[in-house]
């Protein structure tokens, strides 16, 4: 079994590769105000993250947290830190893509532990002079993401929600 642990890993990073180069969340030719909007990951243990991201803004492909914690922790073996990455965003209204999802230190404990990873858009309308990130629940009955403001913790998007980690 351990063999497959590193052309697992990389499987999954060579086709997050092949989907085509990353973006800046804000285009090049903006140049009004910008909010910051900050993904989280959670350690909910030495092996495993819940991690709660953004991976797309209008259509534009972002570099993700799941992906900059990988790279990171290469060669840790069984234990994972989380990166979280944060993006800035023009005050205006955007689509954006979160996701919700469990991240494991080694590709073989996702396969024999609980997992969960949901996807979804939602608009997003920035307010200028705030600050945002991605929250979320990771749990039995459900998995779920959305944006709150960083100050007050209150929602400012729809949920994006799926199947739990109960099997």
């Amino acid at each position: 079994m351990k063999r497959l642990a590193g052309p697992l890993l990389a499987a999954a990073l060579s086709g997050c590769a092949g989907l085509g180069s990353f973006e800046p969340a804000t285009p090049p030719d903006y140049t009004g105000p910008t909010v910051n909007v900050a993904d989280q990951a959670q350690q909910a243990s030495g092996q495993l993250l819940h991690v709660f991201e953004m991976t797309q803004v209008d259509g534009r492909r972002l570099s993700s947290t799941s992906m900059a914690t990988v790279r990171a922790n290469q060669g840790r073996g069984f234990a994972v830190a989380p990166v979280a990455l944060t993006n800035e965003l023009p005050v205006r209204p955007a689509r954006v893509r979160l996701q919700a999802a469990t991240q494991y230190a080694a590709p073989i404990l996702a396969m024999t532990n609980p997992t969960c990873r949901v996807q979804g858009e939602v608009v997003f309308t920035p307010e200028a002079g705030k600050a945002y990130r991605v929250a979320g629940r990771i749990a039995p009955e459900a998995c779920e993401a959305w944006i709150e403001d960083l100050a007050t913790h209150q929602p400012v998007t729809e949920t994006v929600a799926g199947k739990g980690t109960k099997p």
